[in-house]
């Protein structure tokens, strides 16, 4: 299990949520704990950027839904969030990464990982 702390970075810096996944969870799993996290009531796009030095990095790594992956053909993709699991990003401590939100409405949110944990059995 990994705590992960959750903020958002663009409209609404102050409102921050902590949140925990495992490792053999997805990206996608992280998605649908934020969108409930925050109260979301409507899907959109979105996708995670790691390893890249701010939002909307073009040196990041992007990983987003297969359907949005295939028609975007200006950055090279990452993964797709349903077939990537958290255990495999070998996140640090510490270490942010970005996911956005609704494209239209860019709501951009820092993830930063607060802590990691051995499984329990």
């Amino acid at each position: 299990m990994a705590p992960l702390q959750k903020s958002s970075s663009k409209k609404n810096p102050q409102v921050i949520r902590t949140i925990e996944i495992r490792g053999d969870q997805t990206l996608a799993d992280l998605h649908e704990i934020i969108f409930e996290a925050f109260d979301r009531e409507e899907e959109h796009m979105y996708e995670f950027q790691l390893k890249g030095r701010g939002p909307n990095d073009p040196n990041a790594d992007r990983y987003g839904l297969a359907v949005a992956l295939q028609n975007d053909l200006d950055s090279p993709v990452a993964g797709d969030v349903a077939e990537t699991l958290i255990g495999a990003l070998d996140l640090e401590v510490g270490e942010p990464f970005s996911y956005w939100f609704d494209f239209g409405d860019d709501w951009w949110h820092q993830v930063q990982v607060s802590a990691i944990t051995a499984p329990q059995p």
